[in-house]
Protein backbone atom coordinates (compact mmCIF):
# COMPACT_ATOMS: atom_id res chain seq x y z
CA UNK A 1 0.00 0.00 0.00
CA UNK A 2 1.44 3.40 -0.94
CA UNK A 3 2.13 6.07 1.67
CA UNK A 4 -0.91 8.31 2.17
CA UNK A 5 -1.05 11.76 0.65
CA UNK A 6 -1.10 14.34 3.44
CA UNK A 7 -2.59 17.82 3.50
CA UNK A 8 -1.68 19.76 6.63
CA UNK A 9 -4.39 22.40 6.69
CA UNK A 10 -3.94 23.44 10.32
CA UNK A 11 -2.41 26.78 9.36
CA UNK A 12 -4.38 27.38 6.15
CA UNK A 13 -7.22 29.84 5.80
CA UNK A 14 -10.60 28.55 4.61
CA UNK A 15 -11.45 27.53 1.93
CA UNK A 16 -7.89 26.47 0.95
CA UNK A 17 -7.91 23.07 2.75
CA UNK A 18 -11.25 22.15 1.16
CA UNK A 19 -10.09 23.23 -2.30
CA UNK A 20 -6.84 21.26 -1.97
CA UNK A 21 -8.71 18.17 -0.78
CA UNK A 22 -11.15 18.27 -3.70
CA UNK A 23 -8.22 18.61 -6.13
CA UNK A 24 -6.46 15.58 -4.58
CA UNK A 25 -9.63 13.46 -4.54
CA UNK A 26 -9.91 13.78 -8.31
CA UNK A 27 -6.75 11.68 -8.73
CA UNK A 28 -6.99 9.40 -5.68
CA UNK A 29 -6.45 5.81 -6.83
CA UNK A 30 -8.24 2.79 -5.33
CA UNK A 31 -6.34 1.70 -2.23
CA UNK A 32 -4.72 5.11 -1.85
CA UNK A 33 -5.47 7.28 1.18
CA UNK A 34 -5.61 11.02 1.71
CA UNK A 35 -4.95 12.23 5.26
CA UNK A 36 -5.93 15.73 6.28
CA UNK A 37 -4.79 17.49 9.43
CA UNK A 38 -7.24 20.20 10.45
CA UNK A 39 -8.19 22.25 13.48
CA UNK A 40 -11.92 21.67 12.89
CA UNK A 41 -14.39 19.03 11.72
CA UNK A 42 -14.74 19.70 7.98
CA UNK A 43 -18.52 19.24 7.66
CA UNK A 44 -18.72 20.62 4.08
CA UNK A 45 -15.97 18.19 3.04
CA UNK A 46 -17.81 15.28 4.65
CA UNK A 47 -20.88 16.10 2.55
CA UNK A 48 -18.77 16.14 -0.64
CA UNK A 49 -17.16 12.83 0.30
CA UNK A 50 -20.50 11.16 1.04
CA UNK A 51 -22.01 12.38 -2.24
CA UNK A 52 -19.05 11.12 -4.29
CA UNK A 53 -18.50 7.65 -2.88
CA UNK A 54 -15.58 8.23 -0.51
CA UNK A 55 -15.28 6.86 3.01
CA UNK A 56 -13.77 8.84 5.85
CA UNK A 57 -12.98 8.63 9.52
CA UNK A 58 -11.82 11.31 11.89
CA UNK A 59 -9.42 10.81 14.80
CA UNK A 60 -8.69 13.46 17.42
CA UNK A 61 -5.00 14.22 17.92
CA UNK A 62 -3.21 15.08 21.16
CA UNK A 63 -2.72 18.69 19.98
CA UNK A 64 -6.50 19.19 19.64
CA UNK A 65 -6.56 18.95 15.86
CA UNK A 66 -8.32 16.28 13.78
CA UNK A 67 -6.76 13.68 11.50
CA UNK A 68 -9.18 12.74 8.72
CA UNK A 69 -8.50 9.59 6.68
CA UNK A 70 -10.17 9.48 3.25
CA UNK A 71 -10.30 6.70 0.67
CA UNK A 72 -12.52 5.47 -2.13
CA UNK A 73 -15.40 3.25 -1.04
Amino acid sequence: MPDPRVIDGRDMEAPEPLERAVAELASLAPGEELVMLLRCEPLPLYAILDRNGFIHRSEPRADGSNEIHISKA
